[in-house]
């Protein structure tokens, strides 16, 4: 029908295999580069899928997804930090 599929809510984003990766309350970063946009603070609630942060690596935007449902912690990262391969970029607990 040429409309393609349907579109996810706003601000909501399918997991992908990296994001749920994690195990525990820390979302590790699943690339080493630069953070160029985080979209939550602590105490937001979040769900499993939800845009946490973007990480740019190698002039590509990396979406970091919620790996669980819950609140979140803390943020230990902000745009323009450099971020290592398993780095914690927040915790959800």
């Amino acid at each position: 029908n040429g409309r393609g599929a349907p579109r996810p809510a706003a601000g909501r984003r399918a997991a992908s295999p990296r994001s749920a990766a994690s195990a525990g309350p820390d979302l590790a970063s699943p690339v080493q580069g630069t953070v160029v946009r985080v979209t939550v603070r602590a105490g937001d609630v979040v769900a499993r899928g939800d845009l946490v942060c973007v990480v740019e690596a190698m002039k590509m935007e990396n979406e970091v997804l919620a790996h669980r449902d819950g609140t979140v912690a803390a943020v230990a990262v902000a745009p323009g930090a450099a971020v290592g391969l398993g780095a914690v970029l927040a915790r959800i607990e």
